[in-house]
């Protein structure tokens, strides 16, 4: 499963939080408020109830009403009862409980149906064992509908405000960690390409991205002095062997002249030259993939014929290719012109070529094409040989990689082990690149992109 970027987890997060305490937020003000109005109703209607009992008058034993008392002020009913608990004066809502009993001074809250009434009952003594009951009656059914459509509104915003603050976050995080993705994208750059020289900018804030594109400067600074070391290192100790290797080499020929040696002589002195050309063809490679290592200040670029070029690799090697009975055969196109480095060009394809030819099968194929397409060259070597395993395919253009020991055995392969890391050296110091697809057991197909000379 593909894990989130730290922007997208970053906004969750902050979004997350964000809805939980909004949401918090809103019920904690809906409660409030809502016992908030509760509670006014419950001191109206107590207050309302009380004056209501005022305009009563409590004589003798007996009480008197006002025949023009009005049993309904400001949303509230009035009834009296007697203490028996029967209606004697004023009227109830049409929906409400007749049977709903009297308690003395509590408010309570009546449900019918969809409608709900707040209720306050109060008892006054007018004579000896004489009680009337006083009830309040108002309908808080329209304030809870108020209640439950602003309810419903923040239910029909909540998701959309969410949105709204995620993506307003995810804008925020993205700007915040822009600079990660500049050192991201510009650390990509200097680890893939030839120029190590190359360094992140610095931001002028002085904040934590500066100290983070500091020490990948300084961390850039280590690789680039290594590298350098090391493309100096194999220079030069190729270099020094040179001139020792060609002494033995020139040395050994020169024995193996001398007709006083005896037989077994002279294979001993054969096994030493032979070793010292491998070493000597060895130092040739290792200092040519260190002179593409350098830059091209190093190479001599001209217009080469590549079409000229890859028709004399394949007449070169077509003995080497006669002796595993392997059929080369070409599909060029002629005229195609790439400026470069001709010795090195040269190298590149007859490195891809004789790779072929060593891993392909005996009275087996390989094919050469050669065709311009999107303004540039394009090279093909195909082999019909063992093929290479998938886990090897990112590896193979490593020094001295070998993808199957055993098999280099079985097919007497006399390679250093340089040959594709040559080529990829040389693509790329030429501003092409290599690609490889390789199926075990059916074949190799090497494909080599070059600028094209306008």
């Amino acid at each position: 499963m593909r894990r989130f970027s730290i922007k997208k987890r970053v906004t969750l997060w902050y979004t997350g939080m964000i809805a939980v305490v909004l949401a918090a937020v809103f019920a904690g003000v809906f409660i409030f408020i809502n016992q908030l109005e509760l509670s006014k109703t419950e001191e109206d209607l107590q207050g309302m109830v009380a004056d209501f009992a005022d305009e009563i008058e409590f004589q003798n034993g007996t009480y008197y009403l006002d025949p023009e008392v009005d049993y309904y002020d400001d949303g509230v009913m009035f009834c009296i009862y007697d203490q028996e608990g029967r209606l004697l004066h004023g009227s109830m809502p049409v929906e409400f409980p007749k049977e709903t009993k009297l308690q003395s001074h509590e408010v309570r809250n009546i449900k019918q149906g969809s409608k709900q009434w707040m209720i306050y009952d109060a008892a006054y003594q007018y004579g000896i064992g004489k009680a009337i009951w006083i009830r309040g009656i108002v309908s808080i059914h329209g304030m809870e509908q108020i209640m439950h459509m602003v309810l419903l509104a923040f239910l029909a915003v909540y998701p959309l405000l969410i949105l709204a603050i995620g993506l307003i976050g995810y804008m925020m995080t993205k700007r915040a960690l822009k600079p990660v993705d500049d050192i991201c994208t510009t650390a990509g750059e200097i680890s893939s390409g030839a120029d190590l020289s190359k360094r992140l900018p610095e931001p002028k804030s002085e904040d934590e991205m500066r100290q983070l594109t500091c020490t990948f400067n300084e961390m850039f600074d280590r690789l680039e002095a290594s590298f350098e070391d090391e493309k100096q290192f194999t220079s030069d100790v190729s270099h020094e062997l040179r001139t020792p290797v060609s002494v033995i080499i020139a040395q050994c020929e020169y024995a193996l002249e001398e007709d006083t040696l005896s037989e077994e002589q002279k294979h001993e002195i054969q096994i030493v030259l032979r070793q010292a050309k491998k070493m000597s063809d060895l130092i040739s490679q290792l200092l040519m993939i260190a002179r593409c290592e350098r830059g091209k200040e190093n190479f001599q670029f001209e217009p080469v014929d590549m079409s000229m070029l890859a028709e004399m690799t394949l007449e070169e090697l077509s003995q080497r290719a006669g002796e595993k009975r392997i059929h080369l055969l070409s599909e060029i196109e002629p005229g195609l012109t790439a400026r470069g480095d001709q010795m090195l060009l040269t190298r590149m394809l007859i490195n891809l070529v004789e790779n072929s030819i060593d891993y392909g099968k005996r009275n087996g194929i390989v094919k050469v094409s050669l065709f311009k397409k999107d303004g540039k060259i394009r090279g093909i070597v195909k082999d019909d040989g063992q093929g290479i395993g998938a886990e090897h395919l990112d590896k193979i253009w490593n020094r001295f990689y070998r993808a199957d020991r055993s098999r280099n055995s079985q097919n007497q392969v006399r390679g250093t082990g340089l040959g594709l890391s040559m080529v990829w050296k040389i693509a790329q110091a030429h501003g092409g690149h290599m690609s490889l697809e390789s199926v075990p057991g059916q074949g190799s197909s090497f494909t080599l992109y070059l600028p094209a000379e306008r």
